[in-house]
């Protein structure tokens, strides 16, 4: 018997992961997605109960990406770098986006919801992110004009924004973005 480096186990444990199928699907993506629904799920309801988001679930959404980013490393090399900078890209535009929405309307968004959407944009990418993105403004302006018109609210009233980016986010995830 041969000594094996630990090299040689990393590779055959990535290799592993690479090729591990659960009926058609990857599993990686499977937990990648359950992962987020999961985070986001539970800060929405934080969000909905104190009006923060915690820095532990934004912590807690860069440290899978960044594990993932480094899994993706070693079983996908070739497409790995444009992975990486799509995922940078991605959070630049969420943070800048929600930064400028937050200058131009005077705080009505919160750096809770800015670093939530950066993270998500590391996290998800770019195309995932903004259907996320997409879903959540959507359904906040909907159920705000439904507040509205029943006068229940009124425009200057505040709606925490976690509970539509984990909607955005659980729709985008089941539809497979």
């Amino acid at each position: 018997m041969g000594k094996v480096n630990n090299y040689q186990r990393t590779d055959k444990i990535f290799l592993f992961i690479k090729h591990i199928k659960i009926y058609a699907f990857d599993i990686l993506k499977t937990f990648k997605a359950l992962a987020i629904i999961s985070i986001t799920l539970i800060t929405a309801r934080i969000d909905c109960r104190e009006k923060i988001i915690p820095n532990e679930a934004i912590v807690c959404i860069l440290s899978i990406a960044c594990v993932l980013m480094i899994i993706n490393a070693f079983t996908n090399t070739v497409e790995a770098l444009a992975i990486f900078i799509d995922s940078i890209v991605a959070m630049l535009i969420g943070v800048l986006l929600f930064a400028a929405s937050k200058v131009i309307s005077k705080n009505g968004v919160g750096m809770g919801d800015i670093k939530l959407v950066g993270a998500l944009g590391l996290y998800l990418r770019t195309y995932a992110l903004m259907g996320v993105l997409l879903v959540a403004l959507i359904s906040i302006a909907i159920y705000g004009l439904i507040k509205i018109i029943s006068k229940s609210a009124t425009a200057k009233d505040e709606i925490p924004f976690g509970p539509f980016v984990a909607f955005g986010v659980t729709t985008c995830m089941m539809l497979g973005f």
